[in-house]
């Protein structure tokens, strides 16, 4: 009897308000795959890390670590054994954020640090790759500037994400903004076309990911460089925005030790979502001085709302 009533209300349930899926916010599988010039170079990809914020080194490095006896992988206290650098790695100047697609191939998008004196002007807005096989860096892909760097604003892109499901790529550019008027763009690229196909205009955004809503649809999770606030937009099957699903995520405004937080990378794990914040305000700082805070959200499904678990 009971199990007719469960059922019934279920049918119910369906029939009048369509499917109800009661997903948490979360992940899309990871699709991304080592490249393999790592193996080529005689390294063992687990015992090995790319970085662009080495110091004294301009670029990309693949920071090679000690192994060590009983574990299976590097933490933050293990020492660096090796440091190896492609020629080709140094000479789009100093790099920033990096991402992976599903062949190993790495993307790479440039940031001037302290002086423009290693960066051009013309080149941030432009995309770099290294192949997987061969780990040579080239330019794979300038995208049209709205608005020029400029002594008040000296940047370009300042946020990359790669999508497992539809091998898309999001980008996100502040070039000609200035203190009164946000001119950013986030562009939507197919990246076996290397062609655009959809841009927000007049928003200024740093950390950038996709993940699945509640409901299942895929978003394009943003942080934005103004204000603390995450908010995020659902993309459909076909590469295109759908703007009126625009909607705030949450906000690092008044957590951690600054309150003033700006969401510089974002991630997913299961049903959290890792922020790492800090300080941004359109000016060349050495990164040893923007010390850096992890927040930890988790999706509420009851309050429809996300809930901070933790910062350090």
């Amino acid at each position: 009897m009971l199990y007719n009533k469960i059922l019934f209300t279920l049918l119910f349930v369906w029939t009048t308000l369509g499917p109800v899926c009661l997903y948490a916010q979360r992940e899309i599988k990871p699709c991304q795959q080592e490249p393999a010039f790592i193996r080529t170079l005689g390294f063992d990809p687990l015992w090995t890390g790319l970085s662009t914020s080495e110091k004294k080194l301009i670029g990309i490095s693949l920071v090679v670590f000690e192994k060590k006896n009983g574990e299976t992988a590097p933490n933050p206290q293990t020492p660096k054994q090796e440091i190896y650098q492609h020629p080709s790695w140094r000479e789009a100047g100093y790099l920033s954020t990096i991402t992976f697609d599903r062949q190993g191939n790495v993307y790479a998008i440039p940031a001037p640090l302290i002086s423009m004196l290693y960066n051009k002007t013309e080149k941030l807005n432009t995309v770099y790759q290294i192949n997987a096989n061969t780990g040579e860096m080239s330019e794979w892909m300038s995208l049209p500037f709205y608005g020029k760097p400029g002594i008040t604003n000296p940047f370009g892109l300042l946020g990359i994400s790669y999508d497992c499901l539809q091998q898309t790529m999001a980008v996100g550019s502040v070039a000609g903004s200035d203190r009164y008027n946000e001119r950013g763009v986030i562009y939507l690229l197919d990246v076996e076309s290397k062609k655009i196909t959809d841009t927000l205009r007049n928003i200024d955004v740093m950390g950038l990911a996709f993940a699945l809503d509640e409901k299942g649809n895929k978003r394009l999770y943003f942080g934005k460089t103004r204000t603390g606030e995450i908010y995020s937009v659902q993309v459909n099957s076909n590469g295109k925005w759908i703007r009126k699903s625009k909607r705030r995520e949450l906000t690092l405004e008044g957590y951690g030790p600054r309150g003033d937080d700006k969401a510089r990378k974002i991630k997913f794990s299961g049903n959290q979502m890792i922020v790492s914040g800090t300080a941004f305000n359109y000016n060349l700082q050495a990164s040893s001085e923007k010390p850096e805070t992890v927040y930890t959200f988790i999706w509420l499904p009851k309050e429809q709302k996300w809930g901070l678990i933790q910062y350090q």
